[in-house]
């Protein structure tokens, strides 16, 4: 069975829901940057996360996405290289099986001196030097209104995040130096461009993995036009997943599952089950994605099938 195809086509769809899909990739996002204050299931120290990996590998997720905190102080992120090498090996110890996808991490940029408002970053890429089998990859620019991205919060300066032609390609060729899958994070049709950029440079293998983000700050919404066009404009070989933040996660979830995608979900990414409910768990989370794909007929992918998909050997 293929694993991509074109998008495009009415007719391909229509043999593809005949003849079957591929099964569903899950990717269990288990932490990000809400706080256990909004949601106590929310893992945020390594041993949390550890046993997070575990639950969620047992409920069908074949990847887990990490963004790591701070082991003096859980509520606060981290972005260093020695964190995530050890949150990936207490995971691993946890859920042997379970393919490790880091975050990419920020660092600052100076902007002392000028007149920008607001604070800035670049993407760190530190986890390379832990050793992911999948590193959440992000090629262009966002910017962010004050407070956590993911909360929608107003208090503080707002943010900008960069990162250039040049530093996406090489960051791309620096994880296959090391073996590792990239996971090119796409948040608005600009982003297309520099996706066609990094594949005429020859710095991504196929498939192409690739996550279609909904509903970001700066970021494309979440209607049905806006999720075709992205999925109608992606190129050859691209195996797509999809996400999107708060309640609109499981409507995009559903979309891309029809369309022959795959799916990411989490309390990264949404901590409520539904409406005016908090989610008890992640596993709760990837137990409802995997019910749905099974009633759909697609099935839930294997580990060996998810390797086999993405071209992960190892």
């Amino acid at each position: 069975m293929d694993i991509t195809w074109d998008y495009t086509s009415q007719r391909e769809y229509v043999r593809r829901i005949s003849e079957g899909m591929p099964p569903v990739i899950i990717s269990a996002v288990v932490t990000g940057g809400h706080q256990k204050s909004e949601n106590p299931a929310m893992p945020v120290t390594a041993e949390e996360q550890a046993d997070a990996a575990a639950e969620v590998f047992a409920a069908g997720a074949t990847i887990i996405h990490i963004h790591a905190r701070q082991a003096e102080d859980p509520t606060q992120a981290s972005h260093e290289a020695d964190r995530y090498r050890a949150i990936n090996e207490m995971m691993r110890a946890k859920a042997p099986q379970i393919l490790v996808d880091n975050s990419q991490g920020i660092a600052d940029l100076t902007t002392e001196g000028s007149d920008f408002v607001g604070t800035a970053h670049h993407y760190k890429s530190a986890p390379i030097e832990a050793g992911p089998d999948i590193m959440a990859f992000n090629p262009g620019p966002m910017t962010f209104r004050g407070g956590a991205a993911y909360t929608g919060g107003g208090s503080g300066p707002s943010k900008v995040t960069l990162a250039t032609f040049d530093d996406s390609e090489r960051t791309a060729h620096r994880l296959r130096e090391r073996g590792i899958k990239p996971q090119v994070f796409l948040y608005h049709p600009g982003h297309l461009d520099i996706l066609d950029y990094l594949i005429q440079r020859d710095a991504l293998d196929k498939p192409y993995f690739l996550q279609l983000v909904f509903g970001q700050q700066s970021g494309i919404n979440t209607s049905m036009d806006s999720f075709l066009y992205m999925v109608r404009n992606l190129p050859e070989d691209s195996l797509f997943q999809t996400c999107a933040l708060g309640l609109e996660e499981i409507q995009v979830n559903v979309m891309a599952m029809l369309l022959g995608g795959h799916v990411r979900t989490g309390l990264e990414d949404c901590i409520h089950y539904q409406r005016g409910e908090l989610a008890q768990s992640n596993a709760q989370m990837v137990e409802r994605i995997a019910r749905i794909a099974n009633d759909l007929g697609r099935g839930v992918a294997t580990i060996d099938e998810t390797r086999r998909m993405l071209g992960i050997d190892r």
